[in-house]
């Protein structure tokens, strides 16, 4: 073994307390590199199809990247994974902090869960101990509260990846957490984590992560952050007054733009994703009023600038960055003022801000930061929780739910932020209607229904993230076509922003501002969806921060990372058909669930069907034939689901996929 990766993964049957060690061989990084693809390879191998997500036979997965660990920049990334009781299909998550490269630090590149235990227990890796101890004095703690019980149990040197009370309570919309509130928050894994009575996995580590060229390493960041950090100093001078009108001219000019890494990097280093909120808002970017409203029809100008950039930014008493980063985006805020004093809560992401904002005409800034620390602390992820909420005002609204179903709670649209943060406390306690809400709107709407369908937005179960495909197509194919649906992470815009025609053939680029019809019409919106997807997968695999490729473009050195800590020495093509490996997997997942292509179409109201009659945004109906285009270049057929067989045979998938 060279290095990268430990070579070890734990397996840990909670149902009988036996813990095992696990070597992996090389062929299994060099295939599937580290973090989700062995994942889905053994869940493939050792998980039958049709288990209960929520049941003891679905395989937990707690796992670290390629570079995580190391010395390489923005490298501090763990995942969880699991067959995802939001979906039915393949979950997975990730997530920046400390707890990862302190689990690479223990020896091991993953720990799975299966069984399901009595009681209460956390698992406690420190040295070469390895044991599930009590944890009935934890449960119905918070996360913060959870974290900090457990460095008085052990130090505060040890790391922690825990749930909440969304977890326990089984909420399908749970996440799990690390360092007091930062979330893997899609596809509700912390519920499996609820599900088997797994409270934390906490970690002390006492070894080095393994680099086979350490210099070569050192000497990659070097040159790497010689231009990453050129315009650094414009980065500290606030041009948040040109966020208004840039939003107001790319919508009025009902075109799309494609964000360049540069100002994107100095927006990130100043604000975090919290300094394109306003632009987002106004631009037709993000949905507004359960994505029937737009800006700035239902949302104003001023609405915007409350809930965003230096509206946030003046709450800022410190900045962090995660463990080896130069971005430094993080920050934590205290409000000492209003209804809702918060003592260090973590800032809000772009997505928090808007899902807990302008998806329910709320700009209090202080009820929102409420909404999103109760979230935090109970670990829920807040696009979800956005949803629930829009979808119940949208209820209250059609009188669909009255006062009598929300407790005497009044869900109006605007001025609601009081309102909303009462719900938001229902739906973590799963207390009266917050039972209704707490498992996303999918469920939700089975549950209430009288044609609340209609209005849950949603993807296959997945609650979409905070980008409009009326507004940019490009996100209509990644919320319908990943086989974790609903996603923005792996949109082509971030593909354009990652500048991914310097780095793979069959990238077709696209210019800097064009008109929504021809964006609707560009024949490479699948394709070029498809290999973002393949880069994603690199990205997560090798453990990196996706902030890092967006904010570095082409000069963004993966390949070269991992070949200086690996020893290998592989072309980007290799590196690109190990991402189309990775990525397939995870569909054959699905296909094994009796997922078709088709069932993780997103709602209609999203694709512009019918068409966005609000005034402010010119919307655009998504055609379905990017999706076609999509997966006729994954490989698998759109109708029945059925992978091709050349395709499955050139990637060594065949054997998986039982062909």
């Amino acid at each position: 073994m060279a290095g990268g990766y430990t070579g070890k993964v734990l397996w840990v049957d909670l149902s009988t307390g036996k813990i095992e060690e696990e070597s992996l061989g090389e062929d299994t990084y060099r295939n599937y590199l580290a973090g989700y693809g062995p994942a889905v390879k053994l869940m493939m191998e050792r998980q039958k199809a049709g288990v209960d997500p929520l049941g003891p036979d679905n395989i937990l997965g707690i796992t670290a990247g390629i570079m995580t660990g190391t010395q390489a920049l923005f490298s501090g990334r763990f995942m969880v994974t699991g067959k995802s009781p939001a979906t039915g299909g393949w979950g997975d998550s990730n997530c920046g902090g400390n707890f990862g490269p302190e689990f690479k630090r223990a020896g091991y590149d993953g720990v799975f869960f299966k069984g399901k235990s009595d009681k209460p227990v956390y698992l406690l890796i420190e040295g070469d101990k390895k044991e599930l101890k009590d944890a009935s004095d934890l449960w119905g703690k918070d996360a913060v509260e959870t974290e900090e019980a457990l460095w008085k149990k052990h130090s505060d040197k040890h790391r922690v990846a825990t749930i909440g009370q969304a977890g326990e309570k089984l909420s399908r919309i749970a996440g799990v957490v690390n360092d007091r509130g930062r979330l893997a928050a899609r596809f509700g894994l912390g519920a499996v984590m609820g599900s088997k009575k797994l409270k934390a996995v906490v970690v002390k580590g006492k070894g080095v992560t393994p680099v086979a060229d350490k210099d070569k390493l050192l000497e990659i960041n070097k040159k790497f952050l010689a231009s990453f950090q050129k315009g650094f100093g414009l980065a500290e001078k606030s041009f948040s007054f040109i966020l208004s009108p840039m939003g107001h001219s790319v919508r009025m000019m009902n075109s799309v733009t494609k964000m360049d890494p540069f100002p994107y990097k100095l927006l990130m280093r100043r604000w975090g994703t919290a300094g394109f909120t306003r632009f987002s808002m106004l631009s037709g970017d993000s949905p507004i009023k359960n994505w029937k409203g737009s800006a700035p029809a239902d949302f104003s100008a001023k609405q915007a600038k409350r809930i965003a950039d230096d509206s946030v930014l003046k709450l800022q008493v410190k900045r962090y960055a995660c463990m080896n980063c130069p971005l430094g985006c993080g920050g934590i805020l205290e409000v000492k003022d209003g209804a809702y004093p918060l003592h260090e809560t973590h800032k809000p992401e772009y997505e928090s801000l808007a899902s807990l904002g302008c998806m329910s005409l709320n700009d209090d800034l202080h009820a929102l930061l409420k909404m999103n620390d109760l979230a935090n602390r109970a670990g829920m992820d807040t696009i979800s929780l956005g949803h629930a909420l829009a979808f119940a005002c949208e209820a209250f609204e059609r009188g669909i739910l009255t006062e009598k179903d929300t407790d005497g709670i009044r869900l109006t649209w605007g001025n609601n932020g009081a309102a909303l943060v009462k719900l938001t406390e229902k739906i973590i306690a799963r207390e009266g209607i917050g039972d209704l809400l707490a498992d996303g709107v999918k469920v939700a709407a089975a549950k209430l229904g009288k044609g609340s369908e209609e209005f849950a937005i949603h993807a296959g179960g997945s609650e979409l993230a905070m980008h409009d495909p009326r507004n940019d197509p490009g996100y209509g194919v990644g919320y319908s076509c990943s086989p974790t649906p609903g996603r923005h992470s792996t949109a082509v815009i971030f593909g354009e922003m990652q500048q991914l025609e310097k780095k793979f053939k069959g990238v077709k680029p696209t210019p800097m501002l064009y008109n929504k019809q021809k964006r609707l019409n560009l024949e490479a919106l699948g394709s070029n969806s498809a290999i973002g997807e393949f880069y994603w997968e690199i990205i997560s695999g090798a453990g990196l921060c996706s902030f890092g490729s967006l904010t570095a473009g082409a000069n963004f050195p993966v390949f070269e990372w991992i070949n200086a800590a690996t020893g290998w020495n592989l072309e980007k093509d290799e590196f690109r058909i190990i991402g189309e490996r990775m990525h397939m997997a995870k569909h054959l997942f699905n296909i094994r669930e009796g997922i078709k292509p088709k069932d993780f179409k997103m709602a209609a109201r999203a694709s512009g069907r019918p068409p966005l009659k609000a005034g402010g945004m010119k919307g655009v109906t998504v055609p379905e034939k990017h999706d076609r285009n999509y997966f006729a270049y994954v490989g698998i057929d759109y109708e029945t689901g059925k992978p091709n067989p050349q395709k499955l045979k050139e990637l060594g998938l065949d054997k998986i996929a039982g062909i």
